[in-house]
């Protein structure tokens, strides 16, 4: 998709952005951090076997103009675009997520933001954990978003992203900087959203993170998430629970869904 200047206006408008755009730090935060706390995770479509599309217009449509949300593919294609229009040097790569990366493909996308020189790890798709600010490509340093600290190792000549979570350092996923083009990322998606394999078809998932909080829902399971508080978890107990929680906290636009209730009477 070419985005021209309405585009970028009503994506502005879709997250909250009310600044003056330009390649510069604050730029790149903002947008991160609107688009997350906006714009959520979400595999509706994947459940729903509605094919997931990357075609820009495509995602525009979906994300921005339905008020939907998706995934990783979806979230960080958008934000490239986004990106590159406003003048900043973007590329996507892929990664390796889950707890057991010996055992699992690159599906995961994330973005490679260079500002001023320096290389910035920016991802706006990862569901619950989505780092909240962009991470420096710099092993081996603390970095503090306005949600949890995270930090980036280089094992095995191979990057991987880590979280800090009660103490302790947990594994996201590991990603280099191979060059990718779009048809790396269609094979990725066409697993992820079609494979009985993969969790996006055949389990709920959305997610959403704002400073200060995280929701995540997982089926029927709502989990609240701020800091130096226990988590607080919630069983729904219907699917009209299920479809007021994506609508209130997920932000998500349920009239284009008529279908939806079929799948969550068997979730």
């Amino acid at each position: 998709m070419a985005m021209n200047d309405v585009n970028l206006k009503q994506y502005f408008d879709r997250i909250g952005f009310a600044g003056t755009p330009d390649v510069g730090w604050d730029t790149l935060v903002h947008i991160q951090q609107n688009h997350i706390a906006s714009i959520p995770f979400e595999n509706l479509n994947p459940l729903m076997r509605i094919p997931v599309e990357l075609d820009g217009e495509a995602i525009f449509e979906k994300i921005v103009r339905k008020h939907r949300g998706g995934y990783c593919f979806e979230h960080n294609l958008l934000l490239q675009v986004v990106l590159e229009r406003i003048g900043f040097t973007v590329r996507g790569l892929l990664g390796r997520a889950g707890q057991e990366p010996e055992s699992v493909g690159r599906t995961h996308m994330v973005l490679l933001v260079t500002l001023e020189g320096r290389d910035y790890l920016v991802d706006v798709g990862y569901g619950g954990l989505v780092p909240t600010g962009p991470l420096l490509l710099e092993p081996d340093i603390v970095q503090t978003t306005p949600n949890e600290d995270y930090r980036i190792i280089s094992p095995d000549g191979e990057y991987r992203l880590e979280i800090k979570l009660n103490g302790h350092w947990k594994r996201l996923y590991e990603f280099n900087l191979r060059k990718q083009i779009i048809q790396d990322f269609q094979v990725a998606n066409w697993y992820t959203s079609t494979s009985p394999e993969c969790i996006f078809t055949h389990t709920l998932v959305a997610a959403r993170s704002e400073q200060g909080a995280r929701y995540t829902l997982k089926d029927y399971e709502l989990s609240i998430y701020q800091p130096d508080r226990e988590i607080e978890r919630r069983t729904l107990t219907s699917v009209d629970d299920v479809k007021a929680v994506l609508e209130t906290i997920f932000y998500i636009d349920m009239s284009g869904l008529p279908k939806l209730e079929k799948y969550l009477r068997n979730a």
